[in-house]
């Protein structure tokens, strides 16, 4: 993964992406054999690394963006590394848990595969989990889904299409799966919070590094007829797709 795509709005990513549930983390708990180390790869704002790190010894985590790991949350047992997913300094069969939050499908996954190999004891576990879209209802889906994967369909880089269009059903995992349940992400947002965290969509800023003007602008008409009082807060879902295996 070479290509930077959310150094620049990676405040908007801290505080608006939506914190993933806690039944994800009881499932990690509940598949691993041992909990010295984990690493979480493309940890971003270190969300994911924050919540392994109250249940294992010490976590490394590691993103390609300087300006993302800034906003990381710290702890004494989480290091944090500017290290490509491809490549990173650990030690060969050293860690007992690989997570991927909401990025393999921007990896060389041949490569990341090769390198998750090297590092991970047997019987440990690879996790990658992602979402693609969000839901609020059928009114305000109808704006958000024309807006996602219509207007802004060119915009798109193919591994973020990979993501909200295939949702990981074509992966191929290298080890044998563990059966992954339902994961469900939930905010409560006014329709200023929800077009942040629309902000901080690589699309959206692809659209603005190609044209100049803010996509939002576009959105906000339709979005507010859909909303009703633009201040109330509404319940946005984010249903997570992902694939969880352990080596042999």
């Amino acid at each position: 993964m070479k290509k930077d795509f959310f150094s620049k709005q990676s405040d908007f990513y801290a505080r608006y992406r939506p914190v993933y549930p806690d039944n994800l983390y009881e499932f990690i708990k509940a598949n691993i054999c041992d909990n010295e180390l984990a690493w979480d790869v493309a940890t971003g704002n270190g969300q994911a690394a924050l919540h392994l790190a109250s249940f294992f010894k010490q976590v490394y985590a590691t993103d390609l963006s300087a300006a993302q790991l800034m906003h990381a949350a710290q702890l004494p047992n989480i290091m944090y590394k500017e290290e490509m997913a491809e490549s990173c300094l650990l030690s060969d069969s050293s860690v007992d848990l690989i997570t991927v939050a909401t990025a393999i499908h921007w990896f060389n996954k041949d490569k990341f595969f090769l390198e998750a190999d090297r590092v991970l004891k047997p019987g440990g576990v690879l996790f990658a989990w992602s979402y693609g879209g969000c839901r609020v209802n059928e009114t305000i889906d109808k704006v958000l889904d024309h807006f996602n994967f219509e207007f802004l369909f060119d915009y798109w880089h193919p591994g973020a299409k990979e993501n909200w269009d295939d949702k990981y059903q074509s992966l191929q995992m290298p080890y044998p799966l563990i059966e992954t349940p339902a994961l469900i992400a939930k905010a409560n947002y006014t329709m200023e919070e929800t077009m942040n965290y629309m902000f901080s969509w690589s699309g959206v800023q692809e659209y603005i590094r190609q044209t100049g003007k803010n996509p939002l602008d576009s959105i906000e008409q339709p979005l507010s007829d859909a909303w009703g009082d633009v201040n109330e807060k509404k319940e946005i879902s984010w249903h997570l797709h992902g694939k969880c295996c352990r080596k042999p």
